[in-house]
């Protein structure tokens, strides 16, 4: 049997049709829009959020940088990327703009595939994410071409831009890999690329296996793939490829150095954020206990004649990144800072100065900086501010805006957002953001949504951006933008990830302080005296998925829930992962399949608490997860209980398709709507949504329901 005939026969198990994908630009319908501004106020809608643009990775959280200064420090190249929820797919934009923010912006290049980043996972070395690869476009020396990826027909490649436009852009490499990153060669004659052909080699070699059928081993992990995965360490190859005649050829040493990260030989083991000056003179950050897994970090600059300068106090602590200013006399830092880390410093430390001194404190997010001349770039944003690039003073820390990519949001009206500081029943440090309606009156309560597990930056919809937090506080609900407290300090102790999960599965120590932040920021956020406490629900993905879990098996507060992911559980959650997730889990003090395993997880399942929790649950999940759930889904569903799932075709852990992203925020608001408000979306289409929630057990009467609008749901 062929392979081809084999893969054919693979998909004629069940009828299958794939709808052609639209064919019209992804771009259109932003050209105009993109331009609006100062068009008076209004709401801003959960529409709005799904084609946000953005300028880097959405999450800032350890997002790389995205922008790229031309030689000459005049004009800074970036992308754009906006969803297009119609064409389920998204319009990217090559930009230049002037540093000094004079004249307009310049799209030089457009187009492409949305190009995913990997991640490794366990013993898989590139399990396919939902967020994007870094992708900063890089100038040539002499400033006269710009590189960045571009992915076409399933390849992702370097692509060159003039930025005057004189010239079209082209394709610069033609390999049988993607490529991951690269470098311009000194002289700008060359590009120095980085591949991983271990990818396709392995994958080669799977696929020979099918004719005689896949053997059940490591290499599974069925919510993932229906046939092994490329496992083990993937070695990354250098290439240099000539500019000027196409010859591909193995880079040598030196000029592999322009593009990998490794560390200068001497470095302490696990050294990083390593920058160094014009002079030879090198800052980096090392574990002040190496044998921590999470260990305290100290700031280290060292000279070449061997002096070192070593900052171990508390003002350094938090530090993230380094760079040095342009003269190469000051080392500035990123640090997270101040109550549960919850703001973000930059510090700058002048040579020969005793420490560091503070010259900007906020409570936004700076995203993937780097330095030109005397300013420090960064992407920006803040609970109630989409991201925009801007340039800090590297010795006042005064900003000033370079450019806005959603110039229509300008006079959007967001939710009201108050912070919340506090210690949990462990003493641990913890917040919340407080988000409530734009118009909201004094004496006024309303239904409160809990949104987590991180806060930090533009408040969109918490980890894995599912549930629109501005959008619900435009139409009448108080959120809780919840930020999970640290491991407790038995875990961050621990010298293996091993000795942490199991730390963290004690008693379920770490559930137990989650639960406690949480229940002490709802307090607060009732305390406030803008919330309904009668009218509550929660919303989870990932670990903010098993917080939800513990909060309805163990506190009575919410009347509804939904979750991105589901369930941390006995039977599915072990089988859908693969026996080395299995046993991964079981060498951390999980127990499943083996006596003790029902004592085990009664704290935490929700089969073994089905008679206890009578609330109703949501659940959209991607085509890769959802089997994780199906214990507890049938299990609900066999007993009576208000539950549905939606499964997510083609979706990572975090889900990347524009049209899911927005059916999810949807669906997201109709569920938390129609339980706690009693509102209904009355477009006919939507008939048999609500016809399955009203049967649900606990579902509203008829009569009491009002359309979106006000309308009686009646006709």
């Amino acid at each position: 049997m062929s392979l081809a005939l084999a893969a054919a026969l693979s998909q004629s198990i069940v009828p299958h049709v794939d709808l052609p994908p639209p064919q019209e630009d992804p771009c259109a319908g932003f050209e105009v829009a993109g331009d609006l501004s100062g068009s008076g106020q209004r709401a801003f809608t959960l529409d709005d959020q799904v084609r946000m643009a953005d300028i880097g990775r959405a999450n800032p959280l350890g997002a790389a940088r995205a922008f790229g200064v031309a030689p000459d420090g005049e004009r800074i190249a970036f992308l754009v990327k906006r969803a297009n929820p119609e064409a389920n797919a998204y319009c990217q934009r090559l930009m230049i703009a002037a540093m000094d923010g004079s004249g307009a912006d310049v799209e030089v290049d457009r187009g492409g595939e949305f190009i995913r980043d990997d991640f490794p996972l366990r013993d898989f070395p590139a399990i396919m994410s939902g967020w994007d690869r870094p992708n900063p476009p890089r100038w040539s020396p002499d400033g006269s071409r710009i590189g960045y990826l571009k992915r076409l027909d399933g390849s992702t490649q370097v692509w060159l831009v003039d930025p005057d436009r004189t010239v079209p852009p082209r394709q610069a490499t033609a390999l049988p890999d993607n490529v991951d990153s690269f470098a311009w060669t000194n002289d700008g004659s060359a590009l120095i690329v980085a591949t991983r052909p271990g990818i396709r080699i392995q994958s080669e070699a799977i696929a020979h296996e099918a004719a005689e059928g896949f053997l059940f081993d490591e290499r599974f992990s069925p919510q993932f793939a229906d046939r092994p995965i490329p496992t083990g360490r993937l070695e990354t190859h250098y290439s240099y490829v000539s500019l000027a005649n196409g010859e591909v050829r193995v880079a040598s040493l030196e000029e592999t150095r322009l593009l990998s990260d490794e560390a200068p030989e001497g470095l302490p083991d696990r050294a990083r954020a390593y920058a160094e000056n014009g002079e030879g003179i090198a800052a980096w950050l090392e574990p002040s206990e190496p044998t921590r897994l999470i260990s305290p970090t100290w700031l280290v600059v060292a000279w070449p004649d061997g002096n070192r300068l070593v900052c171990e106090q508390m003002a350094c602590e938090g530090i993230r990144e380094l760079w040095w200013t342009s003269d190469g006399t000051a080392l500035l830092a990123l640090q997270a800072t101040g109550w549960a880390n919850s703001q973000t410093a930059i510090l700058r430390w002048d040579l020969g100065e005793a420490q560091p001194r503070q010259i900007l404190l906020t409570e936004d997010a700076l995203v993937g900086c780097m330095v030109a001349d005397g300013e420090l770039l960064c992407g920006r944003e803040g609970v109630g501010q989409p991201r925009r690039l801007v340039a800090i003073d590297a010795v006042t820390g005064a900003e000033r805006l370079i450019h806005d990519p959603n110039p229509q949001l300008k006079d959007s009206t967001f939710g009201t957002v108050e912070r919340l500081r506090f210690r949990n029943a462990f003493g641990a440090e913890s917040y919340a953001d407080l988000v409530l309606p734009p118009d909201h009156q004094a004496g006024q309560r309303h239904p409160l949504v809990v949104v987590q597990y991180t806060s930090v930056g533009f408040l969109r919809g918490g980890t894995g951006d599912e549930v629109p937090i501005h959008p619900l506080a435009n139409r009448g609900f108080a959120v809780l933008s919840f930020d999970r407290p640290d491991f407790s300090a038995a875990a961050l102790g621990a010298t293996t990830e091993e000795e942490l999960t199991r730390a963290n599965r004690a008693d379920w120590i770490d559930r137990r302080r989650v639960q406690s932040s949480l229940e002490t920021a709802i307090s607060l956020a009732i305390d406030t005296g803008a919330v309904d406490a009668a009218r509550m629900g929660i919303s989870g993905f990932s670990d903010g998925g098993s917080t939800v879990q513990w909060a309805l098996i163990n506190s009575d507060l919410f009347r509804v829930a939904s979750m991105g992911s589901c369930c941390e559980d006995m039977y599915s959650y072990p089988l859908a992962a693969g026996p080395r997730f299995t046993d991964f889990v079981r060498a951390m003090g999980y127990r499943h399949f083996e006596p003790g395993t029902e004592e085990f997880w009664q704290p935490m399942s929700l089969i073994l608490n089905v008679n206890d929790v009578d609330v109703p649950i949501l659940i959209q999940t991607g085509d890769s997860e959802y089997e994780a759930g199906l214990d507890v889904f049938e299990t609900y569903s066999h007993l009576g209980r208000p539950i549905e799932l939606y499964v997510l075709e083609e979706e990572t852990h975090i889900k990347w398709q524009p049209a899911h992203r927005q059916a999810i925020y949807r669906r997201s608001v109709e569920w938390f709507e129609f339980w706690l408000m009693q509102r209904i979306d009355c477009d006919p289409a939507k008939a048999g949504q609500y016809a399955r929630w009203l049967a649900m057990d606990g579902a509203p009467a008829r009569e009491n329901l009002r359309c979106s609008d006000g309308r009686s749901s009646f006709p």
